[in-house]
């Protein structure tokens, strides 16, 4: 008998790679990218996608098969968007049934804004990396990072701040902040590290990522004009979280070295 609709749901979907070695810290995964976002950062990679521009309903027991094709090859199962919790139900399914019939832990990247879906997702996680557009007591900058007005950013940044005591609870929580030419400076991923430093006490492992922003084809409007944030910029700037605040772990990521650890 075919499996209901309820056990085999649709997700809209972007694509997924089968084997990756960037988008998880020291690991090979598989990850699947899910359409549509709740915000309208100007420097979206995924632009198309965060729009819905680029999306297929896919069932679940589809996505399933090709990571027990791809098991022998990857350490754990990734998703990214988008927004992944904006699909929570029918990514609650999907994990379930990739946990049970591969065994694999489970990742998620998410901007954090949606601290309720965290709640439900977490307890099946075994890695979080949440995105950190600007430091949260910033609104003004929030929203122009975000693509939001200042009233709402006020209410988002709140969000991501209780998502981030939500992610203390799974093994390992990475707080990323892209650097964003004449957008989101050092100073300014300096803050928001600053500002959650409060995590490292709470969490089993928490890891600091500063990135370089990359103007990939899928960047639309006016970033995608833009260089990309020197290397030795991003180096530098995780370099001084680092040396001055109290994360164990400290990684910055380029698209000339890959991740790389300074602490």
């Amino acid at each position: 008998m075919p499996p209901s609709a309820s056990e085999d749901p649709q997700l809209l979907v972007g694509g997924w790679r089968e084997v990756s070695l960037v988008d998880v810290l020291e690991s090979v995964s598989f990850t699947l990218w899910l359409a549509y976002c709740n915000l309208r950062c100007p420097w979206c990679s995924n632009a198309r996608l965060a729009r819905g521009l680029e999306a297929r309903a896919v069932r679940v027991s589809e996505v399933v098969d090709a990571v027990k094709a791809a098991r022998p090859f990857i350490d754990v199962f990734h998703v990214t968007g988008g927004e992944p919790a904006l699909q929570l139900r029918p990514l609650l399914v999907l994990y379930e049934r990739v946990r049970g019939e591969t065994g694999l832990p489970l990742s998620l990247d998410t901007n954090g804004t949606m601290p309720e879906a965290l709640e439900e997702l977490a307890p099946l996680l075994h890695h979080v990396a949440i995105d950190v557009k600007a430091p949260l007591s910033d609104p003004a900058l929030y929203a122009r990072a975000t693509g939001t007005s200042e009233q709402l950013a006020r209410k988002l940044a709140a969000r991501v701040q209780r998502s981030v005591e939500v992610a203390c609870k799974v093994p390992f929580l990475e707080l990323r902040t892209t650097l964003v030419p004449d957008l989101v400076s050092c100073g300014d991923a300096f803050r928001a590290a600053a500002e959650l430093e409060w995590a490292v006490g709470k969490g089993r492992r928490v890891v600091y990522v500063v990135q370089q922003f990359i103007p990939y084809e899928g960047v639309l409007g006016e970033y995608s004009r833009r260089k990309a944030t020197p290397a030795e910029e991003v180096k530098a700037c995780a370099e001084r979280i680092a040396s001055k605040l109290g994360y164990r772990e400290v990684y910055y990521r380029t698209l000339e070295e890959g991740a790389k650890k300074v602490k």
